[in-house]
């Protein structure tokens, strides 16, 4: 009895593990630290929806972001033409902050923004699809560290 229930428990587990392992990672982040306005570049692995960055309380939206294919051959494919499971830099500029240590979270949403009827219809059409099961049932955020620095004195913005 005791073993039937662990074999039940068997699908549950490798599901999860396939689910981690399919989520958005940042392989690199490039500089690591800046300034606002800043251009930083997140090399990422399984990124495959449409990005929001985040970084204290403010958000980029997908208007506002560069999306390039990773191998330099494909770097002319623009960001919506690029296939899914490639390998993709993630480019934005940082936003008016003040100096200090922030988490940037690059979430992968599922469908274009404020279109939740396409969301979710492409989630119910990946569902009736298993092999992309590991990419539709996974996390939808990936972070890194980022150090916004003091703009120097000649740099500052106003009177």
């Amino acid at each position: 009895m005791e073993l039937s229930r662990r074999w039940n428990l068997f699908p549950l587990l490798l599901c999860s593990l396939a689910s981690i392992s399919c989520a958005p990672r940042i392989t690199a982040i490039d500089p690591v630290e800046g300034t606002p306005g800043t251009m930083v570049s997140l090399s990422m692995e399984y990124l495959v929806g449409w990005p929001r960055v985040q970084i204290g309380d403010k958000i980029i939206d997908w208007p506002q972001l560069k999306l390039l294919a990773s191998n330099p051959e494909r770097q002319t494919v623009r960001g919506e033409d690029l296939v899914w499971i490639e390998d993709k830099v993630l480019q934005f500029r940082v936003p008016e902050l003040p100096p200090g240590d922030y988490a940037v979270t690059i979430h992968d949403d599922k469908g274009p923004p404020g279109q939740p009827v396409y969301s979710f219809l492409e989630t119910t059409a990946y569902v009736m699809f298993p092999p992309v099961w590991p990419y539709v049932f996974r996390a939808n955020r990936a972070q890194a560290k980022f150090k916004i620095l003091a703009r120097p004195p000649s740099e500052s913005i106003g009177p």
